[in-house]
């Protein structure tokens, strides 16, 4: 049994266009299952879909969502999208997140601060509750549960100057 070996499993990335996530999407897709990212930019979105259809030679395994993660309307709907899409979801990966700009706290404005919470701490809750939801369902139905997984930056756990995060 290869335990990677991931042939008819679905997994959604938030912030699945760029960086950590990826390359988490180019895994999951290496070790066969179908992936859905979420990103907020719609043009760096679509760019990695294509990237990563071509790189596993199959668009029907690669599907791709505009979604702020700290939208709760966008992420109901993004989910429910990537849901039908994709048939199922077994596995959620919370990965997107964004850090201050560089502004020491003693200048950050709480706009600034409430960005970056709305996005890394509300962002994963309103992910994760709308996987919860759907994984429990799946259950319900005998089809399986899933799993949710939380990335957190280096900044998470580093005291990094002028990062307030």
């Amino acid at each position: 049994m290869n335990p990677f070996d991931l042939k008819g499993k679905v997994a959604l990335v938030t912030g699945g266009n760029g960086g950590i996530g990826l390359g988490m999407a180019r895994a999951l897709l290496a070790a066969g299952a179908k992936v859905a990212i979420w990103g907020s930019n719609p043009d760096k979105t679509e760019r990695a879909r294509v990237q990563l259809a071509n790189e596993c030679g199959d668009a029907r395994r690669v599907f791709a969502f505009v979604c702020d993660v700290g939208d709760e309307a966008q992420v109901e709907h993004s989910f429910a999208a990537s849901a039908a899409a994709l048939g199922r979801v077994d596995a959620c990966f919370a990965n997107a997140g964004v850090s201050s700009k560089g502004t020491l706290m003693t200048e950050m404005s709480l706009e600034e601060f409430r960005r970056v919470q709305r996005i890394n701490v509300e962002g994963v809750f309103l992910t994760f509750r709308a996987a919860a939801r759907h994984m429990a369902a799946q259950h319900a139905a005998g089809q399986g549960g899933g799993a949710i997984v939380h990335m957190s930056s280096v900044n998470g756990t580093l005291a990094i100057p002028n990062i307030a995060s």
